[in-house]
């Protein structure tokens, strides 16, 4: 069974004299003290959920809402750190994301004993060849954010590998991740928007089960009108309890349950109706055939009486 990987941090560090920031300084000229809060508490919110969030007028909303903080006085402490570089501007414009190099950079360190760690390459703002790390994996990710069904084009996916007979070349290489892009496309395409922490998912069962299986998964769901993840997973977890781990095998217990179908219908025993169900069905539409005569001879005189009155202009 593969566990989802853990996305956020349980904690991040902050400096003691964060508050002399000449950045941080300017919001608590315009804002107070309510201004530090606020800045803090989005930086809880980025590490909680990795190294960005996405922002947005409702999310903007919620947070507001969530921390008792005026929503006017919460975006204008956005527009500040975005003007003073507390958050990167272009990225807020281009993909609505709030995060800066500061935040990645401090995210990367924290995270250097997991694994994997997957990274867009949209929205990091460090040289992969600076870092000493070889567990991130990089995703190509183009969010149209005009977009109303706001889909993902995911184009590549590589991993930086540090290699030590290369390190004077480079610290870090980017190699391909096979096939695992066709499974997130498939994804986007047929179930919506992937976020990070699904994406983390996604590479987990890939790894486990194989590209091709999880795209059969996912592509089962859909032909049984499901549309849930929890759906897929479940679908996997059948295949790995019973050792299925190929799409031959997947095939084979198609065709085995249809033929287990059609012979159970085939096989199935005619219900006995007894002989006293019969005849007394046939004593009720006996009984029955002079009362529907009788009516229908009501009908027909109620009709003919109608036309005599419509002739003479009797008629209602």
């Amino acid at each position: 069974m593969v566990r989802p990987k853990k996305i956020g941090l349980d904690y991040f560090p902050m400096d003691v004299d964060m508050d002399q920031d000449d950045k941080i300084y300017l919001v608590k000229a315009d804002h107070g003290w309510e201004g530090f809060a606020i800045v803090v508490k989005l930086l809880m919110e980025v590490y909680k959920e990795g190294y960005y969030i996405e922002w947005d007028e409702k999310k903007a909303k919620i947070f507001s809402r969530k921390n008792l903080f005026d929503l006017d006085v919460v975006n204008d402490v956005i527009n500040t750190c975005l003007e003073e570089g507390l958050f990167n501007n272009n990225l807020f414009e281009e993909h609505q994301i709030l995060t800066s190099k500061g935040i990645q950079t401090r995210y990367v360190e924290a995270t250097t004993r997991r694994k994997n760690v997957l990274i867009y390459k949209e929205f990091f703002l460090i040289d992969v060849n600076e870092l000493p790390n070889n567990n991130l994996t990089l995703v190509n990710v183009c969010i149209n954010h005009n977009s109303t069904n706001e889909n993902d084009d995911i184009s590549t996916q590589s991993k930086v590998k540090e290699s030590k007979e290369k390190v004077k070349e480079s610290k870090a290489e980017e190699i391909e991740e096979p096939a695992a892009d066709d499974a997130i496309v498939f994804y986007q395409e047929n179930f919506g928007v992937i976020r990070p922490a699904m994406s983390e998912i996604l590479l987990a069962w890939i790894k486990d089960s194989g590209e091709a299986m999880v795209i059969k998964a996912m592509d089962k769901t859909l032909k049984q009108n499901k549309s849930s993840w929890s759906y897929v997973e479940g679908i996997l977890r059948k295949w790995n309890e019973k050792g299925i781990d190929t799409i031959e095998k997947v095939e084979a217990e198609e065709v085995e349950f249809l033929n287990q179908q059609n012979q159970y219908k085939n096989n199935k025993p005619k219900e006995n109706v007894p002989d006293w169900f019969v005849e007394q069905k046939k004593k009720q539409q006996e009984q029955e055939k002079p009362k529907q005569q009788e009516q229908g001879e009501d009908v027909a005189i109620m009709l003919e009486n109608y036309k005599k009155n419509k002739a003479s202009g009797d008629g209602p």
